[in-house]
């Protein structure tokens, strides 16, 4: 049996939708589904495909046509795989249609070792964004990103890279500590860091690039949804803060690993 069996079958599925050979109906995705997972000896779970099923239809991800009269258009698939769910299936694990697939790719992604805070907000942000309910998956992808950027901030000071770590403490004794000052300290300290050459190039080229632009765009996104504005938060919107967080958690990981070595203490 393939170690992964229990997410193997949602796999098959989606490259049976994939394709372009016509008819398509569901009859005959379940059917090519159980034959295939028969054949590759994949684990199959009735009852979660057909649930799986509907969740992808609720996504907007396949549209049902077989309740609609179309006569005149016999060629029409009984199931149409949507413009939107192609691009969907064709991201795979970096897209939040699978949630499953979707947190797992993540923790991958720093090395299993996934702060379970971080990765609780984030579940709740995937859970709203398919449910429809974009405000509320914004506001909780913000909040995870502000738990990375407090993680961030708590390896500084334990690496001392002064004067940041003292500023940075200093800050962290209030009640409720805003994450843009943080952050900007944090930005701070590691434009100094890529200055005096104690961050490798990569790292160093991706703060004002991708760190500071994916969180720049979070908490905008948050900052919007999270108070009485009235601002309209679409669902691609809330999907493209999802798409860019594994990225922003990877980065956040790899810069906490390459922060210089604390200094020693007095003999």
């Amino acid at each position: 049996m393939n170690e992964n069996a229990s997410q193997n079958w949602k796999s098959i599925m989606h490259q049976i939708l994939l394709r372009d050979d016509p008819p398509k109906t569901t009859h005959n995705v379940f059917n090519t589904l159980v034959h295939t997972c028969t054949e590759q000896d994949v684990k199959f779970d009735a009852t979660a495909a057909v649930e799986y099923w509907w969740h992808l239809a609720r996504l907007g991800v396949i549209a049902l046509a077989k309740f609609a009269d179309l006569r005149p258009h016999r060629d029409l698939r009984e199931v149409v795989l949507t413009e939107r769910g192609r691009h969907l299936l064709e991201l795979g694990q970096k897209s939040p249609h699978d949630p499953d697939k979707y947190c797992d790719a993540v923790r991958e992604r720093v090395g299993g070792d996934a702060d379970r805070l971080a990765m609780t907000y984030l579940d709740e942000a995937v859970g709203a964004w398919t449910a429809g309910l974009d405000r509320a998956s914004v506001v909780m992808l913000g909040v995870a990103c502000e738990r990375l950027v407090f993680l961030l901030v708590q390896a500084i000071i334990a690496a001392g890279i002064e004067p940041w770590s003292a500023k940075m403490e200093k800050m962290l004794t209030r009640d409720y500590p805003k994450v843009s000052p943080l952050f900007e300290l944090v930005r701070k300290c590691l434009t100094q860091l890529r200055t005096e050459g104690k961050l490798p190039g990569p790292l160093g080229d991706a703060i004002d690039r991708r760190l500071s632009a994916i969180f720049d765009h979070a908490r905008g996104l948050r900052n919007n949804s999270g108070h009485p504005t009235g601002v309209e938060v679409s669902h691609g919107d809330a999907e493209a803060g999802l798409l860019l967080f594994p990225d922003f958690y990877a980065l956040v990981h790899d810069l906490c690993r390459h922060l210089p070595t604390p200094p020693e203490g007095p003999k």
